[in-house]
């Protein structure tokens, strides 16, 4: 929130800021108005401040990726040419709120987000997606798909037109992207909230506008039992969350299980991303924040070109991997490449070049 403010000629300080609406107790945004509060002037004027000359510290922190310019330098200039196309990667993240979700306090604002996504975490991509893009209203939504022009920086940095669908278990919370702007949000009935009826609506949507999602927290109640499957519409998974932890199998680093802080609900096993592989769904992987993470989790996306476009085709593919670092992963069989099916008949021979920090 910013506020503006002025003096009057009589001394008092007026002040004048925007609101949703929202309170601690309703943390949800509501209707967007102006308020303005005068501060009157003191009787007389009060003394000045004693100052103290000022003393630079310096605190020695600990750094705690010295390498990572260097380390992102490396994942930039990587470049595989596979079957006549070169592919090269592209580091983003595809699950980041600000204080526009009703659980987005700690995250800060749109600026705040754009700031770690260019500057501290030097992503090619990103995307926005809070909570039905401000619960289905139409000014955020409109605030963050503005947003997605205003920072886009033509083969240097791309946002993604997203939101998150935030659906309950069984049905599961779903990222939404777009690669064009001016598709409004999917309210969530009742009876899919309740788990009486499944994706189908979610489906059929993606295919009228052209779109994609991605399941995450899969193992939770904000997860799914992995109900349905659309490959084209649903090609990858957030096997890993900054936020929280993995949701890979039982046992693996980092797994969540029923000792786990609830951060999202209870311990749903049946979300374990390996159930879905059992029922062959072919899934690709990526790994996202969510809320204040940082550093420690990235979609890595292998693509011919870097756009908006490209990228979503890239995902339709599954020529994806998730990374907890600044990791080069470079998995072929032949001329396939990570998210294909391999149809040859002939004993597959896997090559894979991994580089870590």
């Amino acid at each position: 929130m910013q506020v503006a403010s002025a003096c009057d000629a009589d001394g008092n300080l007026w002040l004048l800021w925007a609101t949703d609406g929202r309170s601690f107790r309703s943390p949800s945004p509501k209707k967007l108005d102006l308020r303005i509060a005068r501060i009157p002037a003191p009787d007389k004027a009060s003394p000045a401040p004693l100052l103290q000359p000022f003393r630079d510290v310096v605190e020695k922190t600990p750094v705690v990726h010295p390498n990572e310019p260097r380390e992102v330098e490396r994942i930039r200039a990587y470049e595989i040419q596979v079957a006549g196309k070169r592919y090269r990667i592209y580091r983003g993240d595809l699950h980041r709120h600000t204080d526009i979700s009703f659980d987005g306090a700690g995250d800060g604002s749109l600026l705040d987000l754009y700031r770690y996504a260019l500057d501290a975490a030097r992503l090619d991509f990103i995307a926005v997606t809070d909570h039905n893009a401000g619960h289905d209203r139409e000014y955020p939504w409109w605030r963050t798909q503005r947003s997605c022009d205003l920072f886009f920086i033509r083969n240097y940095f791309v946002p993604l037109y997203a939101y998150e669908r935030s659906v309950p278990y069984p049905n599961g919370h779903r990222n939404v992207i777009f690669a064009q702007r001016g598709v409004r949000t999917l309210p969530i009935p009742r009876e899919e909230r309740r788990g009486k009826v499944g994706a189908k609506a979610l489906y059929d949507y993606l295919r009228r506008y052209n779109g994609i999602c991605t399941s995450h927290t899969s193992a939770t109640d904000q997860g799914t039992d992995w109900r349905d499957n659309g490959p084209e519409l649903e090609p990858i998974v957030e096997l890993y969350q900054g936020y929280h932890t993995s949701y890979e199998h039982p046992g693996a680093p980092r797994a969540v299980d029923e000792k786990a802080e609830r951060i999202h609900g209870r311990f749903q096993p049946a979300g374990f991303v390996w159930n879905a592989l059992a029922k062959g769904y072919r899934l690709g992987f990526q790994a996202s924040s969510d809320h204040i993470s940082t550093h420690v989790s990235y979609t890595c996306v292998y693509a011919p070109k870097f756009s908006r476009e490209a990228l979503l085709n890239a995902m339709r593919q599954r020529h994806t991997y998730a990374a907890t670092d600044n990791i080069i992963l470079d998995v072929r069989v032949g001329e396939y490449i990570m998210g294909e099916e391999v149809k040859d008949p002939v004993e597959p021979q896997l090559t894979i070049t991994v580089i870590g920090t």
